[in-house]
């Protein structure tokens, strides 16, 4: 403890009559003290503007109270898982540090970036990490770096073995956009997917297959893209494939963008022609662009804030052992005018 925060002890135990010793307790909440006891300490230390020094606290108790958080927010979909998190951690009193790969390095560069990220976090003595994994194939490489120090670590939309995890319910999202294309008397479906090294991803691709394979006289087209840049070449092999899938759902709202602009150049009307739905409904794409587009809305926010909640359990014992939790969180089908009976 400083002299200065020892002065301040001192100055508050004088001015209210009790020892050092209650006043600190009242300060750190701890023990069985009188609610005018406690009272009266806060009152006098609000008026002689006392803070705690949290470093000090940190180092007697083993708790930093900050977590780390390797989640980018590089579109709307993250920005709000990270509004999420950052609620939820500051109603318990927790600080986020927020920290992220840089895109723009070459991979070797990026390896050693991200592992310098890492240890950012773990050299300020971080209680526990939120993270989403797969940003990047180079967390891969790097994340024993965080088990082998038995940090709590809670991942979003992607799991590990040694993680916590939440994720979006791909089989019920996947379920609802097949369900809905049967209805509309769609048969041939069509599924531009991402290439599989994401978890969510596979899910996402796994599901829809199953529950096209479900309904009677349907099938399923799958085409794969590895890379953004490759979306509009795929999307193109999909729309020129013979017999045309009357209906596609997009792995994302901006991959659909992506078909419908496409579409576009092959003079193939939406939803006239062709019926199309995403993934998300985060962006405010998914309602400017014409027509607007049928979408899986998730939910970010509590994507962040239960990633938030299942963390500070681990942190502070109230969820413990080895088994890790794994929460699945609901989405729901928005319809607009990308769907059309045919």
């Amino acid at each position: 403890m400083t002299k200065k925060q020892k002065m301040s002890l001192k100055q508050i135990a004088e001015a209210t009559n009790l020892s050092i010793t209650t006043v600190s307790r009242v300060l750190r909440n701890r023990g069985d003290i009188s609610e005018k006891t406690r009272e009266r300490v806060l009152k006098v230390a609000r008026e002689m503007n006392y803070r705690p020094n949290l470093l000090i606290h940190g180092i007697q108790t083993g708790r930093t109270r900050n977590v780390g958080i390797m989640v980018p927010p590089f579109n709307p979909f993250w920005s709000d898982v990270l509004k999420g998190i950052h609620d939820e951690l500051v109603k318990s009193d927790y600080a986020p540090i927020t920290l992220w790969e840089d895109a723009s390095l070459e991979r070797a560069d990026r390896e050693n970036f991200m592992l310098k990220q890492m240890h950012r976090l773990i050299d300020r003595r971080v209680d526990g990490v939120i993270l989403w994994p797969k940003v990047s194939e180079v967390y891969g490489t790097h994340l024993d770096e965080l088990e082998s120090r038995d940090l709590p670590v809670v991942t979003i939309d992607h799991e590990l073995d040694f993680a916590d995890s939440v994720i979006t319910d791909e089989k019920l999202g996947a379920e609802r956009v097949a369900r809905h294309l049967y209805r509309l008397g769609h048969r041939r479906m069509g599924h531009l997917a991402s290439d599989g090294a994401w978890s969510w991803a596979r899910l996402r691709r796994k599901f829809f297959e199953e529950s096209v394979a479900e309904l009677e006289g349907a099938t399923c087209q799958i085409v794969e893209s590895s890379l953004d840049e490759d979306v509009p070449d795929t999307a193109r092999e999909l729309l020129l494939s013979q017999p045309r899938p009357t209906a596609i759902f997009a792995f994302s709202d901006w991959v659909a963008f992506e078909i419908y602009k496409v579409a576009e150049e092959m003079e193939i009307k939406i939803p006239d022609d062709l019926s199309i739905v995403g993934y998300s409904d985060t962006h405010k794409i998914a309602q400017l662009i014409n027509p607007p587009l049928t979408t899986v809305r998730q939910m970010p926010r509590e994507m962040g804030a239960k990633s938030a909640e299942i963390l500070l359990d681990r942190i502070n014992g109230k969820l413990t052992g080895t088994r890790t939790k794994h929460v699945k969180m609901g989405c729901e089908l928005i319809v607009r005018r990308s769907t059309a009976k045919i």
